[in-house]
């Protein structure tokens, strides 16, 4: 697959180039002067490009003004006024350029066709972006062909017909678009889920998020997040007005016909974690009609944060016990639990909301990966342990928000979910085995769950192939997994074959290996990679969301922490480290 490059790239657009023909066809060079850097107003910190493309030139042939065209998508200001400009004034008015976008690579092609005026543009795609900001990657370039009918407008060739899209070069693609993330719901309403979109940035940027909010999850998150608003919502008038940092959105009055006081409040918190900091944007004012919306208390109402943080201890095994690891040169007895050393433990798991030592509960595998076990710690006794699973090659155990252990056999594919009440106890356990059609005929190595519960991070595939998937948990309104919805592919520049969790919109991948060296990398939902610095022998990799989560590795047979992205060996034996989830 064809990433595309997290390090702006500034484009080279036209300026008084002469197009070079050649048995009909014109290549759009990439040369020409470069944009200027400026704070970006739609993200917080953010740095952006503008670009200030030259418009039609007196006289310019056909192929010069389709060559301005294309250029002049770089420049989104003003609703792509200098676009506007190589178009005639009729297609000038309803010309549509968000309703897509087509990412290419290489030079595109000008050929010209069999009637007067007509023309085709030719470019090899890498992804496109349909107008509620969903990104599609192709694992291959696919050759597009864009037509174009050019008219004489007072002496001068302008477009009377083209699409309602944008061309925009690869290389430049990140310094036009930012990834924005829309937040929507885990099945119980207690986490923040965040969808990510992508988007030119531009002034109308808060409307064209609220738009998209309202048009619902993208397709492989549909049925694993829920949404505050009903599916019919629109907006009153298409602008969302920004005053000082508050953000009015007008809905149309029935967003709120059937909508309870805890709703309202539901939908208010989805504006703001959408909208936080866009356009400096720091609050929200609901009106219908642009008469304020009235929001009341709900006992039933939880106030989620955009990210999903998890506590910074870790589970272990030290000396065959499972054992919980917070930094420093020392591990912490875990009271109140059997003995497990006689199963030879791996690959521990430890519930999220079981960091504090009482009350949690753990996982892990046989040390031949056939079994699965389940350790419920009580107080004032010495728990529970219970065999939850058993198959061919179980990969990590992991435990979601929900209560639910997740089993994976990579030698059967069967998916298995376990939970055990604390009040029930392991023997009264409910096993549920979830459909993973999409496995079929994969290999998987690595699964882990979100911090918020409503997607899967997996790494599997067929022979020595491996590839990165991210797919929805389908659950219903009490959290009850049900099945998986279809999963996206995310790209990775380096070997695969473990997963880890590293933010809500972040995993790190790494390839273990004992002997040789290890590069992990970092991959955000949006697409973007980030590569991290090397380890000789790294075998494991733990990380998770919050401010004070510390990335660690299992190298050399010592633990390892990262310190500004440099490894430091603390000098502590503990294997399989790893944060709740």
């Amino acid at each position: 697959m064809r990433t595309v490059s997290s390090r702006p790239r500034l484009l080279l657009a036209l300026l008084g180039v002469v197009a070079l023909l050649l048995s009909g066809c014109a290549s759009i060079p990439t040369d020409g002067p470069v944009g200027v850097s400026a704070a970006d107003a739609t993200q917080p910190g953010g740095v952006t490009y503008e670009f200030n493309p030259p418009g039609p030139a007196q006289d310019a042939e056909p192929e010069t003004i389709i060559e301005g065209f294309v250029t002049a998508g770089l420049s989104p200001a003003d609703e792509y006024g200098t676009a506007r400009e190589f178009l005639t004034p009729q297609l000038s008015r309803s010309w549509q350029p968000s309703a897509a976008t087509l990412v290419y690579t290489g030079q595109p092609n000008v050929v010209g066709g069999a009637g007067a005026g007509e023309y085709s543009v030719e470019v090899a795609t890498t992804a496109s972006i349909d107008e509620f900001g969903v990104m599609q990657r192709f694992t291959e370039p696919r050759i597009e062909t864009v037509r174009m009918v050019l008219d004489e407008v007072d002496g001068q060739w302008r477009i009377a017909e083209t699409p309602n899209l944008t061309l925009l070069e690869e290389g430049s693609f990140i310094d036009v678009f930012g990834s924005y993330p829309l937040y929507f719901y885990n099945a119980t309403y207690s986490h923040a889920a965040p969808d990510y979109r992508w988007f030119a940035r531009r002034q109308s940027l808060a409307s064209t998020l609220v738009r998209a909010l309202l048009e619902g999850p993208q397709p492989y998150l549909q049925g694993a997040v829920v949404t505050a608003f009903p599916e019919a919502g629109e907006l009153a008038r298409n602008a969302v007005p920004v005053e000082g940092s508050t953000a009015t959105v007008d809905f149309q009055e029935g967003v709120f016909a059937d909508a309870s006081a805890l709703t309202r409040l539901r939908m208010q918190q989805q504006l703001e974690l959408t909208l936080d900091g866009v356009n400096n944007i720091s609050a929200v004012q609901m009106t219908v009609n642009q008469t304020a919306v009235a929001l009341e208390g709900s006992q039933e109402f939880v106030e989620v944060s955009a990210e999903a943080e998890v506590p910074d201890v870790q589970i272990g095994i030290a000396d065959g016990e499972l054992v919980l690891y917070q930094g420093g040169g020392s591990t912490i007895e875990i009271g109140n639990i059997p003995n497990v050393s006689s199963y030879e433990p791996i690959e521990p798991a430890m519930s999220p909301a079981g960091a504090e030592v009482g009350g949690s509960q753990y996982a892990f595998l046989s040390g031949d990966r056939t079994h699965v076990y389940m350790v419920s710690q009580s107080t004032g006794a010495d728990g529970a342990l219970a065999e939850v699973a058993m198959g061919e090659r179980f990969v990590r155990p992991s435990m979601d928000v929900h209560g639910w252990l997740w089993a994976v056999d990579s030698g059967t594919g069967k998916v298995s979910v376990i939970r055990a009440s604390a009040d029930e106890g392991l023997e009264n356990r409910q096993t549920l085995e979830i459909a993973a059609e999409w496995l079929d005929g994969l290999t998987v190595d690595s699964f882990r769950v979100s911090p918020d519960g409503t997607r899967a991070a997996v790494i599997a595939g067929r022979g020595d192939e491996r590839r990165l998937y991210v797919v929805g948990i389908i659950r219903d309104s009490t959290g009850v997994p049900r099945g998986f919805t279809s999963p996206i592919e995310l790209p990775a520049t380096v070997p695969l074959g473990e997963v880890v969790w590293d933010a809500s919109d972040a995993v790190i991948v790494i390839d273990p290996s004992d002997s040789e060296t290890v590069r992990p990398e970092r991959v955000r939902l949006d697409g973007r990679t980030e590569p991290l610095n090397v380890l000789l022998g790294m075998t494991s990799i733990s990380s998770g969301p919050g401010d004070d989560i510390i990335v660690y590795a299992e190298a050399q047979g010592t633990v390892w922490s990262q310190v500004a992205n440099v490894w430091k060996d603390n000098g502590i034996q503990v294997r399989g480290l790893a944060y709740p989830g």
